[in-house]
């Protein structure tokens, strides 16, 4: 569920239903030039709380962490794909 909005900075949204305890997923937008090229940056900034006490501190440290790691950067991968 989108829970913040704000046009050209970035926007916010929560997990009502999930793996997780707690998700808050948050995709900001700036300006940037490199080499002379306007363009955007897109930053990720994740919250969360798996839960399960110990068992989901462990399961973040073998699973999860290296699971999110590779979905974002995927998800960068293909947004540089499509709007470049």
């Amino acid at each position: 569920m989108i829970t913040e909005f704000e046009w050209n900075h970035h926007f916010a949204d929560i997990q009502k239903k999930g793996p997780f305890k707690r998700f808050q997923h948050r995709h900001e937008f700036s300006a940037e030039t490199r080499n002379g090229a306007s363009g955007t940056t897109v930053r990720d900034v994740i919250e969360y709380d798996p839960g399960f006490g110990g068992f989901g501190d462990l399961a973040q440290r073998l699973f999860i962490i290296p699971s999110l790691k590779q979905t974002f950067e995927y998800r960068q991968k293909m947004l540089e794909k499509l709007l470049c």
